[in-house]
């Protein structure tokens, strides 16, 4: 089965690009919804309050994903610290998912992986593909999104541009979604 990463930065479209993906028939999984669901165990909640501290459990229980991003903001450390416990929770469960998957026939999987290159995971994969898009665009993007409290992100990630030299496949979320799923057919033919 062949496992092709879908990576780039914050707000360049990285969902847009695995929503067309699962359009066109393909298996696709996120990073980010794996990490939600590892959010909803009670281990993983035990273990980022003892990494973490209470608080970033809401009163209801679940975990607080802005208090996370505002304890790490200043601690590099502590940012590594829960980066490896959280990505290695998430590459179990992509190893448990690739098996079944295996199991099914699925010939191809692709994996959307926004901190690939960060976490080291670029040689895991087959393929890496990258949606890229101006830096003015990803910031429009988070402010129309409501997402401004990440936009700090933006330059602690590694640069966009570096991403697009170490991919296989580099596209752009600044056409229209109509070129792009035309750009994303043809590369599937080449799989």
């Amino acid at each position: 089965m062949k496992k092709v990463a879908i990576t780039g930065g914050l707000a360049t479209g990285k969902s847009t690009l695995l929503k067309i993906l699962a359009e066109l028939g393909q298996t696709v999984l996120s990073c980010d919804e794996i990490v939600h669901l590892l959010y909803e165990e009670e281990p993983i909640k035990e273990e980022l309050v003892k990494l973490l501290g209470n608080e970033v459990l809401d009163r209801d229980g679940r975990v607080n994903k802005k208090a996370i991003l505002e304890k790490i903001a200043c601690d590099e450390t502590l940012k590594k610290r829960l980066e490896e416990f959280i990505h290695n929770k998430v590459w179990e469960f992509l190893e448990r998912r690739y098996a079944e998957l295996e199991r099914e026939g699925v010939r191809a999987v692709f994996v959307e992986v926004p901190l690939l290159f960060e976490a080291g995971w670029e040689k895991r994969f087959d393929e890496v593909w990258v949606i890229a898009c101006k830096k003015e665009t990803q910031v429009k993007r988070l402010v129309e999104g409501g997402r401004t409290h990440l936009l700090p992100l933006l330059n602690k990630q590694l640069p966009l541009e570096e991403k697009v030299k170490r991919a296989h496949r580099v596209f752009s979320s600044e056409v229209p979604i109509s070129k792009l799923k035309e750009e994303v057919e043809r590369a599937l033919s080449y799989l």
